[in-house]
């Protein structure tokens, strides 16, 4: 099994799985801008891509992307032209198209990189669906760990198999753990909570595992079978 090991502001992950060791990217999409001083310290030692919209929190941080991709129709053009003129690559494409900006700069990433995702939270709920299953399909095909976050909400994808261990920096500031069942059957297991679970279903007709509560210094997390995100909501 391999190990791959992420330091967010909220605490570390570690995901124990069958997949190699990969470099991780930072990607800001156009959702909720997360917040300044969580955007710096997630940024670090990572390369940055942003999608469109993205490029306004990027630059309003001084973070400078390897890559803007987008159709420059929802990011101020004052921004598109900061990029321009700071060098930053571009991959401008045609508004009338069918993929989204996330999904053209998923697919124009370099192979085995993982992804913290951050720019997804917030607004219309169809992007939230758009960008989670978009970021599903990206691990499945590329074989890496994909997390979404910001200094509200984190949710990092598991598939069969795979194994985590949060380990929180601030619990009294976590309000919230809960499991989202992304594929039709699951079976789970979860210690270090209120509630545990040993070998559990979690059905998408039922997904009951929501709002448990942290009680020990480190969470342990199986997903035993199926697909299933690990979701921290923290307060604000």
């Amino acid at each position: 099994m391999e190990s791959w090991k992420l330091t967010l502001p909220q605490g570390e992950l570690e995901v124990q799985s069958n997949h190699q060791g990969s470099a991780t990217a930072l990607l800001v999409a156009g959702g909720r801008k997360p917040d300044a001083q969580w955007l710096r310290q997630a940024a670090a030692a990572k390369a940055v891509y942003c999608a469109d919209k993205g490029i306004e929190s990027c630059l309003e941080n001084g973070l400078k992307p390897v890559l803007l991709c987008g159709d420059a129709d929802s990011a101020a053009a004052v921004y598109w032209q900061q990029a321009q003129e700071a060098g930053i690559k571009i991959l401008l494409h045609d508004p009338a198209k069918d993929d989204t900006d996330l999904q053209l700069l998923l697919e124009a990433l370099p192979e085995s990189t993982a992804i913290v995702a951050s720019g997804i939270w917030g607004g219309r709920f169809d992007h939230l669906y758009s960008n989670v299953f978009s970021l599903l399909n990206y691990k499945r095909k590329r074989g890496v760990q994909t997390v979404m976050a910001d200094e509200q909400e984190i949710l990092l994808l598991l598939s069969g198999g795979e194994s985590l261990i949060f380990r929180p920096a601030c619990p009294e500031n976590l309000e919230a753990l809960s499991l989202l069942p992304l594929a039709n059957c699951n079976e789970v297991t979860l210690q270090g909570v209120q509630w545990n679970l040993e070998y559990s279903p979690l059905l998408l007709s039922h997904p009951y595992a929501i709002s448990n509560m942290v009680e020990q210094e480190k969470v342990i997390f199986t997903c035993n079978q199926g697909t299933v995100g690990f979701y921290l909501k923290y307060k604000i």
